[in-house]
């Protein structure tokens, strides 16, 4: 009888939101890396009002009126994401090896005639990537105050068992992990207290921008430009959590262990538009200014869950190994604007660029983000964005010096956390360090760029806020290297 009420509730409800989008899923697609060319990880991504770079393109569309000719590059890059996970005074580690894309593009250039101040019109096309959410974590401590199983009791109590939470607690109640009473609430079957607490979450996926872009120079003080873009998201993340009983001291008799699984992926596309202006009031100093619309996304949320337990008693029908059936929502994200300032200084020698620097700075209010479907409103989700999330801002900076053919750079950057003081993760700041040497030829260059971002975010084993639990300290490492191979016609 009570596999026919679980299999009758999840037929009923198989588009339940229960399991759904939330906030961090409009701030994981609002969040962007800039991860293009080798001269634009080298300096940071902070020249974008000095450089004719693709990179600089994605950031200030305005940059592509630099270009004076054509030009085709290739950006391809290994990276290597490490974590270190403390929890419960243990730590477990772990790391990925990633080889992408950077960036791939083109630049054609229209030159006008000399009887006019407008030099030229310049179109291209390129993708870049935007985001990387490739990394494994493993966490592992133990827990004598607090078990998953009773966070599935409280979130079962008061509930009928077909209106249980199919991919949640209602898995936990399937496999006899929890039980009901007259009363309507739930106890647990773990008679005792101190369990070993083991999750390995694998990421994968990432985001790319295929852009259109057009741009001009106005007698070479004033360089305007525009762009379309189309933005891809694949995000995919499987995770195993595990409680077991510490095999030496058999804290909860009769239980072994349970694994609780999920495996979602997500993906679409989504598109905006972004506005672009760089002035030169006198011909060393570059100022810029460009605007980034939302992002509008269609996305698709495939997702299933599983729940196995083990028990040692005679009783053995409670071990079990439930999976739930596979859901499916197709939802929308609109991202925050992005108003971007820059700044940068080119000092001449022998009339020709010697010294570039620069300063991007980037405002984004997370709070403005949005999450919408046709048959659901997010109101609780929404507002969780607008609680949860700030105004803040990004900055990047950089330098290069130009010896002729060898150009030697260096870049740093600053992602401000996106949470508010009132969160956990209110002190979650990326940091970018970057430096590359670039060989330019007449009409071919090869640059080389080394980055390292650094993270600390605390994570929970499940929501605090209904049963305590310590956070997990995790700390998130990328090593990269890129290469950019350019040819100039």
């Amino acid at each position: 009888m009570r596999n026919l009420v679980f299999i009758v509730a999840l037929l009923c409800n198989i588009y339940n939101k229960s399991f759904s989008q939330n906030e961090e899923d409009a701030l994981r697609y609002s969040q962007h890396y800039y991860f293009g060319t080798s001269r634009g990880i080298s300096t940071g991504n902070g020249l974008s009002s000095i450089l004719a770079d693709q990179s600089s393109i994605v950031i200030n569309p305005a940059s592509i009126g630099k270009y004076f000719g054509h030009e085709i590059t290739y950006s391809p890059f290994m990276s290597i994401n490490t974590t270190d996970a403390l929890y419960n005074n243990a730590t477990a580690n772990d790391m990925k090896f990633r080889f992408q894309t950077g960036n791939l593009g083109c630049v054609l250039t229209h030159k006008n005639s000399e009887d006019t101040k407008w030099r030229n019109v310049v179109f291209g096309f390129s993708y870049n990537r935007i985001n990387d959410f490739s990394t494994y974590v493993n966490v592992e401590g133990f827990n004598e105050t607090s078990s998953m199983v009773d966070y599935f009791v409280l979130m079962a109590n008061g509930k009928k068992p077909e209106q249980l939470n199919k991919f949640v607690e209602g898995l936990a109640y399937e496999a006899y992990l929890i039980d009901v009473d007259s009363n309507l609430l739930y106890h647990s079957a773990l008679l005792g207290k101190g369990v070993i607490q083991q999750k390995s979450i694998n990421y994968r996926g990432g985001m790319g921008e295929y852009s259109f872009s057009i741009g001009t120079n106005y007698a070479n003080t004033l360089w305007l430009g525009m762009s379309f873009g189309i933005q891809s998201v694949r995000y995919k993340e499987y995770s195993e959590y595990e409680e077991k009983d510490p095999k030496d001291a058999d804290k909860i008799p009769c239980f072994e262990n349970f694994v609780y699984t999920k495996d979602l992926k997500t993906v679409g596309s989504g598109f905006n538009f972004k506005f672009g202006m760089i002035y030169a009031p006198i011909s060393i100093i570059r100022i810029g200014v460009a605007f980034h619309t939302p992002t509008f996304f269609n996305l698709s949320n495939n997702y299933q869950f599983s729940m196995k337990t083990l028990f040692s008693d005679t009783m053995s029908y409670r071990s079990k190994n439930i999976k739930s059936l596979r859901g499916e929502y197709n939802f929308e994200v609109t991202t925050p604007f992005k108003t971007i300032g820059s700044f940068g200084l080119v000092i001449p020698k022998n009339e020709k660029p010697f010294i570039n620097i620069g300063i991007d700075a980037e405002i984004v209010n997370y709070k403005m983000a949005r999450l919408r479907a046709i048959d659901y409103f997010f109101k609780d989700e929404n507002e969780n964005i607008r609680n949860f999330y700030r105004q803040t801002a990004n900055f990047r900076g950089g330098i290069e010096v130009i010896f002729d053919e060898i150009i030697f750079r260096g870049g740093y950057g600053i992602y401000l956390s996106p949470y508010n003081s009132a969160q956990p993760n209110k002190n979650a700041n990326t940091n970018i360090y970057s430096g590359g040497i670039g060989i330019k030829g007449k009409s071919s260059y090869f640059d080389i760029a080394f980055f390292y971002s650094l993270c600390n975010k605390k994570y929970y084993l499940y929501d605090p806020n209904v049963i305590q639990v310590n956070p997990v300290d995790i700390t998130y490492e990328n090593y990269g290297i890129i290469a950019t191979i350019g040819f100039r016609f």
